[in-house]
């Protein structure tokens, strides 16, 4: 999970930066890194990545193995997170500030646990309590008080596109904002989906069939909706380029970590590594793009961080006393096994 968490840090600030270069490289004047190209080529790659990772499992794999269950739980992973959330993220992007954009993403602490707590009936320690109330206080204070210095502030969109959805998410205050909040609610719901899938399912099976699907059903969506046009520019070098490494790193090695994770962790571990992820998320905002935080995110960031903390340290503190339990329980194992039978 901390791999998964350190490649997550990286994304927003590569992809933000992926579609500053596309729009200093147009093609007949349109971005040869649009939103469309991106899901479409980085998934490409990333499912190819997958194939490789997952070559001697998936030799063995039998489709017919998988009942209608499995495939509607691979229907609704690919549809969820390989469709819907990084559509909305990548929307966000555009639209919102990439500090702004960071501090958002720290919700998915909060809700992770709350999601834990319903369904897997995990409860939170006090502090990791406090420390979800803190981030939830602090990305309230970034957005007031960001309201209350500059008002609603001019769209500066990374990588201009027509069309009515563009328009009116040009148009409306903090559009791009509100598509990073909804990315974040379908992300903790696709958890509690990907938590049940990787115990049930083979888990190269389900990361490529649920990725390729993703694809399929998005490009069917956009074909539908705004035809062939937006994948004018899908066979130009210049993306491909450089989605074998968006794609291959940030899209396939990060599903990969984050799978392994889950299929191996609770809860409270995928949250406590993905705490990390905004704090290490704005050093690579400031490396790639140059982009530092501004008042109002320096003052409801430093409520963050002392949330983060908080989680972290409940974390660590109730992993001491299971430790010393195991190791206990280990050396008693051995004094046993070292007395010699009666006869």
């Amino acid at each position: 999970m901390c791999l998964s968490a350190a490649i997550v840090s990286a994304a927003s600030p590569t992809l933000a930066k992926l579609l500053e270069l596309g729009s200093q490289h147009p093609i007949h004047g349109r971005n040869p890194i649009s939103f469309c190209n991106v899901l479409f080529a980085g998934d490409l790659i990333a499912v190819i990545t997958l194939l490789f990772i997952f070559y001697r499992e998936l030799k063995t794999f039998k489709p017919k193995s998988l009942n209608w269950k499995n495939w509607k739980l691979i229907s609704l992973s690919a549809f969820i997170s390989g469709c819907l959330s990084p559509s909305l993220y990548f929307l966000g992007i555009m639209y919102a500030d990439i500090i702004n954009v960071i501090l958002i993403s720290t919700l998915l602490t909060p809700m992770r646990l709350f999601a834990g707590w319903v369904f897997y009936r995990e409860i939170p320690q006090l502090r990791t309590l406090l420390g979800s109330l803190l981030t939830i206080v602090g990305i309230l204070a970034a957005f007031f008080i960001q309201l209350w210095v500059s008002g609603h502030p001019e769209k500066t969109m990374l990588s201009p596109t027509e069309g009515a959805l563009y328009s009116f998410l040009a148009r409306t205050p903090y559009s791009g904002e509100m598509c990073i909040l909804m990315a974040i609610l379908l992300k903790t719901i696709s958890m509690l989906i990907n938590f049940h899938a990787v115990r049930t399912l083979p888990l190269g099976a389900f990361s490529v069939l649920s990725m390729f699907l993703g694809i399929i059903f998005f490009s069917f969506i956009v074909i539908l909706t705004v035809g062939w046009s937006h994948f004018a520019d899908i066979f130009s070098p210049f993306l491909w380029q450089w989605m074998l490494l968006y794609g291959g790193v940030i899209v396939g090695l990060r599903t990969y970590f984050k799978y392994i994770g889950m299929k191996y962790a609770d809860v409270s571990i995928v949250v406590t590594s993905s705490s990390v992820v905004p704090l290490v998320s704005i050093f690579f905002a400031y490396l790639i793009l140059g982009t530092l935080p501004g008042i109002a995110q320096i003052l409801g960031g430093s409520l963050i961080l002392a949330g983060l903390v908080l989680n972290i340290a409940s974390k660590l503190k109730t992993e001491e006393p299971q430790k010393a339990l195991e190791e206990k329980n280990y050396l008693d194992f051995q004094v046993i096994e070292a007395k010699p039978l009666k006869e």
